[in-house]
């Protein structure tokens, strides 16, 4: 009886979890590294609109622009902004040429687990997707020198059911992710661009 509810419970969850799912991706445009290689990032200013909802509820599968559990309790938008900051900085760290530049950056999603999801989601579900403008000014004159673009960087969580944690490695994952990505738009890593399916908000 047990395991047959059990089955029940995660066949719910699927059901729910494929009812939110969509295209997931990272995606950008990718500058000539030959561009991107003068550079030496001065500052990156990331900014998160007002309008955007924060998930302040465990729900399995959150609709709100925000959701993010993986730090003590405080400024979910000033933590969000850190994270996103943390990981271009990280994809740019290589860049120490002579052309100061200003990234200006507005999130427009952010979406990790909620606490109900990471430990009650199947096995090989769940997914952390970051989305955000970014615009690259001359720091010395605030001339536009990259006009804004929407950079996707998503990738696959890992739950409680895949040996997943919540908080530093979710966190690190996160990051990692954001600076990879930022080096794919670069022109100076790879080019990870792709689409996936994955069961997920």
């Amino acid at each position: 009886m047990i395991r047959t509810s059990r089955r029940l419970f995660l066949s719910l969850a699927l059901l729910g979890l494929a009812g939110c799912s969509s295209a997931f991706l990272v995606d950008y445009k990718t500058l000539p590294p030959e561009v991107s290689r003068s550079w030496h990032v001065k500052d990156i200013i990331v900014t998160v609109p007002y309008d955007l909802t924060v998930n302040t509820e465990n729900y399995m599968i959150p609709s709100e622009d925000i959701v993010w559990y993986g730090e003590q309790t405080g400024d979910t938008r000033q933590q969000v902004a850190d994270i996103v900051k943390d990981g271009l900085k990280e994809g740019s760290a290589s860049l120490k040429d002579s052309v100061p530049v200003i990234w200006d950056v507005e999130l427009i999603k952010f979406h990790a687990l909620t606490p109900k999801a990471f430990y009650r989601a199947p096995s090989g579900t769940g997914v952390e997707s970051v989305r955000f403008k970014i615009k690259v000014l001359d720091a010395r004159t605030h001339a536009v020198l990259v006009p804004e673009q929407i950079i996707a960087a998503d990738g696959p969580a890992k739950v409680a059911a895949d040996g997943g944690s919540r908080g530093y490695m979710e966190r690190k994952r996160i990051v990692l992710k954001i600076a990879e990505t930022t080096r794919g738009w670069l022109g100076i890593g790879y080019d990870n661009r792709r689409t996936f399916q994955r069961l997920g908000g």
